[in-house]
């Protein structure tokens, strides 16, 4: 069985083997299902335990949780353990993506012919600056494909903190790289700026001594009494 290389993306990981990446939700998506899924049994078990003691207010806005948030919690249940929103299929000679209801990738599908790609492009904002003149705290990587009329669909994103900006831009990189090379394109990436570095003397320039003057003492006039006499 081929080893599958797996790359963690924002809110995602992409799976890649041989014929197929596939960029489905990260494990972490699986909390909010599970949350709504507790939420909805919470509500049956209520209207069930305490139908003949609850106003009927109380029954509406219960019934009204369990109709339609336990549908929702199922689907974003099962997308998160087996669904995928971005696949490359090397087979099909096509990258798709799902659409679907409320984004859980169920429903209709956008694909992009492999003949229709211009190349992968990886852009960041590493470069860019809040109203302070800083430069932000997380650094944002985006690995995306162009289409040959400049049209772009996302494959993923990378997010870091902006120290470990080079470490999440080498995760975008090698996802541009697998994307371009499965799909036969040029991989356009990104690189962090090179900040050219300021030569310092060697020395320290010796500071100014100030030197102290003195005054002059200049010989008393003829006539006027020796200092410190009397007239």
């Amino acid at each position: 069985m081929a080893e599958v290389e797996r790359i963690a993306l924002r809110r995602a990981v992409a799976a890649i083997s041989d014929d197929t990446i596939v960029v489905r939700p990260s494990r972490g998506q699986l909390l909010g299902p599970v949350i709504q899924l507790g939420l909805t049994a919470l509500a049956v078990a209520l209207i069930v335990l305490f139908l003949d003691s609850l106003p009927f207010w109380v029954v509406v806005v219960l019934t009204v949780i369990a109709v339609f948030l336990g549908p929702v919690a199922t689907l974003g249940f099962v997308f998160a353990v087996i669904g995928s929103s971005m696949v490359v299929d090397r087979r099909k000679g096509t990258a798709h993506w799902q659409q679907g209801f409320l984004g859980l990738g169920i429903g209709t599908t956008t694909s992009i012919p492999f003949d229709r790609i211009d190349h992968i492009a990886v852009t960041g904002d590493y470069d860019e600056e809040d109203a302070g003149g800083r430069g932000h705290d997380f650094v944002t990587w985006e690995v995306e494909i162009v289409r040959d009329d400049g049209r772009r669909r996302a494959v993923g994103s990378v997010i870091a903190a902006r120290p470990l900006a080079g470490v999440a831009l080498d995760r975008a990189n090698r996802l541009a790289e697998a994307v371009g090379a499965m799909a036969n394109a040029e991989a356009r990436f990104d690189s962090l700026p090179e900040y050219e570095e300021i030569e310092e003397p060697d020395a320290a320039p010796t500071p100014r001594r100030r030197r102290r003057v003195e005054r002059a003492t200049l010989p008393p006039p003829e006539g006027a009494p020796p200092e410190g006499g009397s007239r």
